[in-house]
């Protein structure tokens, strides 16, 4: 499933850099944001790409065949985001969390820090989305049994992701925490069926 780049290049313009140091790493943070999802996208499409040859009907043989490329492709993403993750915790302040940095940054420039923050949560949840109707497609073809071994460091680096980018912002990012959440709650709820 692929979402509009139109929405992502309109959220990298947001971008502005300011003199502030905490400006530029969540600036930092969009574009890196911006260049995984764009990453993400290649590996999500090169899945679907190897589902549009299937349908439910397939032969266990076919099905068995596309695993290992399906795997690769979200052992691929897996890699991104942690690359991403470990870049992000490369760029956050040794003091992000003290509260003297924290008021001076917000008061300085809350319009282009809102925006930012804005911009980050949106790209964030637009990754989640990207991944997880791709896994939804995955699953529903090839099944969950087969694909579990490759979906649980996949969610593991996301959450890591987040817990990174929370740590850069200095916030916590409730929504986007909140979708990670219903998204895996349902996927749990799908291994719960076997």
């Amino acid at each position: 499933m692929h979402f509009s780049l139109a929405a992502v290049v309109a959220l990298s313009g947001l971008s502005i850099a300011s003199p502030l140091a905490q400006v530029n790493h969540r600036a930092d943070a969009v574009s890196l944001l911006t260049d995984l999802f764009a990453t993400v996208q290649v590996y999500t499409g090169a899945i679907n790409a190897t589902l549009a040859t299937l349908t439910l009907s397939s032969s266990v043989l076919d099905k068995t065949a596309a695993i290992p490329k399906v795997g690769a492709s979200l052992n691929s993403i897996t890699s991104a985001i942690t690359s991403t993750a470990a870049e992000i915790r490369a760029i956050t302040p040794a003091n992000a969390t003290t509260p003297e940095k924290r008021s001076l940054i917000d008061t300085a420039t809350p319009q282009l820090a809102k925006r930012q923050l804005i911009a980050v949560a949106t790209l964030l949840s637009l990754i989640i989305l990207e991944i997880f109707a791709t896994i939804g497609a995955a699953i529903a073809i090839l099944g969950l049994a087969a694909l579990l071994v490759f979906l649980n460091p996949l969610t593991s680096a996301l959450s890591i992701l987040i817990l990174a980018v929370q740590l850069l912002l200095d916030t916590v990012l409730v929504a986007v925490t909140l979708l990670l959440n219903t998204l895996l709650a349902g996927l749990a709820l799908t291994v719960g069926g076997l």
